[in-house]
């Protein structure tokens, strides 16, 4: 069973604003444009898929239908409400940057014919308990409310003309930094758009491994996607990784979405490998996998760069193989390699903004893992793959 918390995954190899690279003509070329869309017009939005929320959407809501339900009751108190604000990705198509649970709540309201939300534990508008958008419309007691509803209008901000994604991350990570962090993933996902990252949703959603992981699959923040597009990128681009982690994924998620049908044969097999190398770690470390080991006891959250470097040599089939005989030697070595190798610790715990640090922390991990289970292991990075 994974751990309940929501910080089951640690901080490290979260994108953070010093690896962004923006200019002051990225801000000035920018245009801000706010606007009032009725909740009738992001219904009709919502509906025809303008603005994306995401494939499935409804696998990855965070707030409950408790929590749905008193928002949609803010709107029909006539209550203001806080501002949505989307990235318009090509003309009339948009990205949410803030504001996603709220649209999802409007979506599901208004605009989900197979399981729409039927009002709960209303407070001041106990008319509406237990009904369900349909049902409203079809009430001649309630037209005036539905009319007063669809006529609200909801602040959004529509942010046109940005030069770089940099830009849009930058925007993204100082809304959310006063609330719960996000994965980049939710935006990487919406930036890039396609058959991989839909394949990728599929895969993570029924994967056993990271069910093994994540206290529940799929993880509303995406950081499941993100994990397991940390090990694609890895395992199949390494040689292109420059230091900068977000630039390695987004450039990873570009060539893999423009060339998706022809490496579709690959990647099955790299998610193949991937799930081995998942069960394998589990099976050496048990609820300790991809946890660090400091201060005498494993860390209680799981480490992103531990992931990263299990997963790659795991995932060939023939150290897999070794290491099941070898479980407790390869405790003893990871756990001698952490209270040791300092510099090994310093790069589990950075930030991957250096090809050093990364190329150490495999090596090292690969070489203890060579002198274990006495089998040659794979060479870190992996060429298969340029991005470009």
């Amino acid at each position: 069973m994974a751990n309940s918390d929501d910080d089951i995954l640690d901080a490290y190899g979260e994108v953070s604003e010093s690896e962004l690279a923006i200019s002051s003509r990225d801000f000035q070329e920018m245009v801000v444009a706010p606007t009032d869309w009725t909740i009738s017009v992001l219904t009709d939005l919502l509906n025809r898929q303008i603005i994306d929320l995401a494939p499935n959407y409804q696998r990855r809501v965070a707030w409950t239908e408790d929590k749905m339900s008193k928002f949609i009751e803010s709107l029909f108190l006539r209550l203001p409400v806080p501002q949505i604000v989307l990235a318009e990705t090509r003309p009339g198509r948009f990205a949410v940057i803030d504001g996603k649970q709220r649209l999802n709540s409007i979506a599901r309201f208004c605009a989900d014919q197979r399981r729409p939300l039927r009002l709960k534990n209303c407070e001041y508008r106990e008319d509406l308990e237990g009904l369900t958008y349909d049902e409203m419309q079809g009430r001649d007691d309630l037209a005036d409310a539905v009319a007063a509803f669809q006529s609200h209008t909801v602040r959004t901000i529509v942010i046109k003309n940005w030069r770089s994604s940099e830009l849009i991350y930058l925007l993204f990570l100082r809304l959310n930094q006063n609330s719960v962090p996000l994965s980049s993933q939710e935006l990487r996902r919406a930036l890039y758009p396609g058959e991989f990252m839909t394949w990728l949703d599929e895969q993570t959603t029924n994967s056993p491994g990271m069910s093994l992981i994540f206290a529940q699959v799929p993880d509303f923040r995406m950081r499941d996607m993100e994990v397991a597009l940390r090990h694609l990128a890895f395992d199949m681009y390494g040689a292109s990784y420059r230091g900068n982690l977000k630039k390695f994924l987004d450039g990873v998620t570009n060539d893999l979405t423009s060339k998706f049908r022809s490496r579709r044969t690959q990647l099955d097999d790299a998610w193949h490998r991937y799930e081995g190398a998942i069960k394998t770690t589990f099976d050496v470390f048990g609820e300790n996998a991809y946890r660090v080991w400091q201060n005498e006891r494993f860390q209680p959250a799981r480490n992103r760069a531990v992931m990263d470097i299990m997963n790659y040599y795991f995932a060939d089939a023939a150290t897999a193989t070794a290491a099941a005989s070898h479980t407790q030697a390869l405790q003893g070595g990871f756990k001698d390699l952490c209270e040791t190798d300092a510099e090994f610790m310093r790069a589990l715990q950075s930030s991957t903004k250096t090809e050093a640090a990364t190329a150490l922390r495999f090596e090292a991990w690969g070489h203890c893992l060579n002198n274990v289970i006495g089998v040659p292991v794979r060479h870190f990075p992996s060429d298969e793959y340029q991005i470009g």
